[in-house]
């Protein structure tokens, strides 16, 4: 399906947030703006998804204070080394982004994130592809 916002068959994108509903309200505002989206219902679940199938981009609801979420971002990270991270987070400050992006976070958003800014974060992502530094 192609979309106003870019010429080419958009890539899927793969969401987890441990709030389902909120997975899902974005989900459908994506979908609605033309971009394939999965949902993982869990952190392990979307490890084992990317290792099945490839996402131009994921998104993920995170806790910069939580030494497991950070884990899980370095394991997801090492995961998908090509892939776009964009993580939602309570705060999107200095500090907030230099530990993101330590823990290879591409994009930090403050939540809630509104889903245009997040459609229009995915479709800029999207048309590029990521370094491999």
């Amino acid at each position: 399906m192609k979309t106003p916002l870019w010429d080419i068959d958009p890539f899927p994108t793969l969401i987890f947030d441990p709030d389902i509903e909120r997975a899902t309200r974005l989900s459908v505002h994506l979908v609605e703006g033309g971009v394939p989206v999965e949902i993982a219902t869990s952190a392990e679940a979307m490890l084992q998804t990317v290792r099945k199938k490839y996402f131009r981009t994921l998104v993920v609801a995170i806790d910069l204070d939580d030494a497991k979420c950070l884990a899980f971002l370095d394991a997801l990270r090492l995961a998908v080394p090509t892939g776009w991270l964009i993580a939602i987070g309570s705060r999107a400050d200095a500090e907030s982004h230099a530990v993101a992006y330590r823990h290879g976070v591409d994009s930090l958003l403050a939540a809630p994130a509104s889903p245009s800014e997040l459609l229009h974060r995915i479709v800029s992502l999207q048309l590029r592809s990521r370094p491999r530094f």
